[in-house]
C-alpha cells in the first residue's frame, strides 16, 4: 500500500522515496495534524527548504539537479492543495525554481536557487512568518 504521507505525483514520479528518507529525523510537515491556514505556510515553506536542500544542496547546482528538485517541489505542492492545508494559498500555485548567478565578492561566479512564486502567495507566506514571530518589548 502507498505511503498515505506521500503526495500521488511523488508516488507516480517515483519522487515518494526523497519525500520519506529522512523521516525518521524530523517529519515532514504536511503529516502534521495542525497543518492547516497559516500554519501549513509555514510547514510549507520548512518543507521546501527541504526539499531544495537534498535536491540542490552541498554544490549540486547542475540543470539535473534542478529539474528533479524541480519535480520534487510540484509534488511537494500537489500533496499540499490534495490535504487541502490551505486552499487560498496553495491552489492553483506554481513555485518555479531558478539558477541565478552573481559575482562573489572574491570576483568569482556562484549560482543560488531562486524561488520564483506569485506575489499572493509569497504575501501569505511573508504575513504567516510575521504573525508567528513573538512581539518583539
Amino acid at each position: 500500500m502507498p505511503d498515505p504521507a506521500v503526495p500521488s505525483a511523488a508516488r507516480n514520479t517515483g519522487f515518494a522515496s526523497t519525500m520519506t528518507q529522512n523521516a525518521t529525523s524530523a517529519s515532514w510537515g504536511f503529516t502534521q495534524p495542525d497543518c492547516r491556514g497559516a500554519a501549513a505556510l509555514l510547514f510549507f515553506m520548512d518543507d521546501l527548504a527541504r526539499v531544495v536542500n537534498q535536491y540542490l544542496g552541498h554544490g549540486q547546482l547542475s540543470d539535473e539537479a534542478l529539474a528533479d528538485a524541480q519535480k520534487a517541489v510540484d509534488a511537494l505542492l500537489a500533496r499540499y492543495v490534495e490535504i487541502e492545508a490551505a486552499p487560498d494559498a496553495f491552489n492553483n500555485e506554481r513555485i518555479g525554481l531558478a539558477l541565478e548567478t552573481e559575482r562573489q565578492p572574491d570576483g568569482t561566479m556562484g549560482a543560488q536557487v531562486a524561488l520564483r512564486m506569485s506575489p499572493r502567495l509569497e504575501g501569505l507566506i511573508i504575513e504567516a512568518q510575521r504573525q508567528a514571530r513573538p512581539a518583539a518589548h
